[in-house]
């Protein structure tokens, strides 16, 4: 399963997408209303943006007003869901969205849990125009109903991972798959900027990685050589490479 999310400023765009309003969305036949949080029976998508803007007048800081979110299952697990399964789906994927707490190297929270749960929002449920498959699609406020700011950053991170929580609760899933899955991406990202490098520089090699959202620590031996690198994408430990500063890494999974 694949989770998505970002914060956007043009919030009132893409409710009106995910709503079938827009006349960018071809076929508004296929799309299904799921569930609103907190917001009036009955809204069109105008209706539900100034809900929206009410709350967001609490606070004058947000300049990205809207958490645009994805969830795309596999169609092989939702072949006979009914609109409360979906339902069912979403509140699964929120109540693991907003019990993720992001934290840096030292341990330290740099974003703290979201609220999603109490702020103003719309779920749909869309159908692909040619293939049928289905996924969801969601519209919350940056600002709960206590008047919190909804922390967005590395925001696409809490929702793979909530995805990922999900799938494993559900069993379409297992954690060996879903480390396979990382270990491909860090592979992929390793040798393309190896790749685009023009001559061998650790640093340089190290800076481009980071620039992609890795982290890394290096471990280094008796003789304060560097033996072992752990590269992680944030909190998660997906990668480790044995090398000797000077000679291009390898790959060499943990």
């Amino acid at each position: 399963m694949i989770g998505k999310a970002k914060s956007i400023s043009h919030g009132i765009n893409d409710i009106r997408y995910i709503t079938g309003e827009s006349r960018n969305k071809k076929h508004p036949e296929r799309i299904f209303h799921v569930g609103d949080n907190l917001l009036p029976p009955g809204l069109d998508a105008t209706g539900i943006w100034d809900s929206m803007r009410l709350t967001l007048e609490k606070s004058k800081r947000v300049k990205n007003s809207v958490i645009r979110i994805e969830v795309s299952p596999a169609p092989e697990h939702t072949k006979d869901f009914t609109i409360d399964d979906w339902q069912r789906l979403w509140d699964d994927f929120t109540d693991e969205f907003d019990n993720i707490e992001l934290l840096d190297k030292n341990g330290k929270t740099y974003s703290p849990k979201t609220a999603l749960k109490g702020s103003k929002g719309t779920v749909w449920l869309h159908l692909e125009s040619k293939s049928g498959i289905p996924h969801l699609h969601g519209a919350f406020c940056r600002i709960d109903e206590r008047g919190n700011i909804n922390n967005d950053h590395d925001i696409h991170l809490r929702a793979q991972r909530a995805a990922e929580r999900v799938a494993l609760k559900r069993g379409w899933t297992t954690a060996a798959e879903v480390r396979e899955t990382n270990i491909g991406q860090v592979n992929r990202d390793c040798m393309e900027t190896l790749q685009s490098m023009e001559s061998w520089s650790w640093d340089e090699y190290v800076a481009r990685l980071r620039s992609k959202g890795y982290e890394f620590w290096e471990l280094r031996d008796n003789k304060k050589i560097c033996a072992r690198l752990r590269a992680e994408e944030r909190q998660r430990q997906i990668q480790g490479f044995r090398t000797r500063q000077g000679a291009q890494p390898h790959g060499d999974q943990t």
